[in-house]
């Protein structure tokens, strides 16, 4: 018992009597017995053996359950793993490229279809002009698009302003997930 009390370091007196508590009774009851039932649960379990039965079911419910949390944490570790890199990437892309991205992951889109979608749904300007395919406001505040901007020099010695959105790193994740979501 003083290994698990030299394990824990409680910083306050409520702490200190959880870790007695479990240093002293808990870790000892469930090394002898392979469980820890309080006294009065114990009795409960002796007098009705429906408890046990309760407790049996209980427990194999949340087996179920942490075995099929677990087999989707496998199933989404390819998507986490991308979700990660794309969050901490610095460089956003291109519509085209998240296209190319979405038809990696199941999703049937070229990126005409997804510029069209975009503008459908909201995300992109559809009015002809100049702003045409720009970030709406509301996508822009939602941070899933910046403008990159080139000037263009031209044979004739005047320039011109060139405007291309780009999917963010966040707008990645968003836009991959929206459609995972909708394809599932």
């Amino acid at each position: 018992n003083i290994f698990y009390r030299l394990a824990m370091k409680a910083k306050n007196e409520t702490a200190e009597r959880f870790q007695a508590l479990v240093a002293d009774e808990i870790i000892p009851s469930i090394r002898k017995h392979g469980a820890y039932m309080t006294p009065q649960k114990i009795e409960e379990a002796l007098l009705n053996p429906d408890t046990i039965i309760k407790l049996a079911t209980n427990l194999k419910a949340e087996r179920e359950k942490r075995m099929e949390l677990e087999r989707q944490a496998e199933k989404d570790k390819p998507l986490v793993t991308f979700a990660n890199s794309v969050s901490v990437a610095k460089a956003s892309i291109l519509v085209g490229e998240l296209a190319k991205l979405l038809k990696q992951n199941g999703v049937d889109m070229g990126q005409n279809r997804l510029f069209t979608w975009m503008r459908e749904n909201g995300y992109l300007i559809s009015r002809k002009g100049t702003d045409y395919n720009m970030p709406t406001q509301r996508s822009m505040e939602m941070e899933l698009f910046e403008i990159k901007l080139t000037t263009i020099s031209h044979g004739d010695g005047h320039t011109s302003l060139n405007k291309t959105p780009k999917v963010t790193g966040k707008g990645q994740i968003y836009f991959i997930n929206l459609f995972l979501k909708a394809s599932a």
